[in-house]
């Protein structure tokens, strides 16, 4: 939702935008980079509430998770970059399973709307 919302907001603010179409494409790509960013928090408070809070499993690998451990985490799942030393074990492997699948589909997404626009107003500058 958090994806959609962004992307109807960019289209928006392309489509009315005095900027050039690099300026635009640099702005689109750094919105885009946020959102992701955003998600990538999102699924780390989670999994930390759920952890720390919750005792809804436990991510294995250090002695201790810190915040940012988690935050880490989430990066490295949402990116599917894969994991070193930190593995979930417990109920949260499925919340981790589908942020995976969450970030494989919206930086796919992510990499066709930017083709789009790109493609919709490359010759215009």
């Amino acid at each position: 939702m958090l994806h959609y919302e962004a992307f109807i907001l960019f289209s928006r603010f392309i489509a009315r935008s005095s900027l050039s179409h690099r300026q635009r494409i640099l702005l689109l790509l750094f919105g885009i980079l946020c959102i992701h960013v955003a998600a990538i928090w999102i699924f780390g408070i989670s999994a930390w509430w759920l952890v720390e809070k919750h005792d809804v499993g436990v991510v294995s690998g250090y002695e201790v998770m810190s915040f940012l451990d988690y935050i880490f985490m989430s990066a490295v799942t949402y990116t599917t970059l894969g994991y070193g030393d930190m593995i979930p074990m417990g109920p949260i492997r499925f919340l981790y399973g589908t942020q995976s699948l969450v970030g494989f589909v919206l930086i796919t997404w992510s990499a066709s709307y930017t083709f789009l626009e790109m493609q919709r107003n490359w010759n215009k500058d």
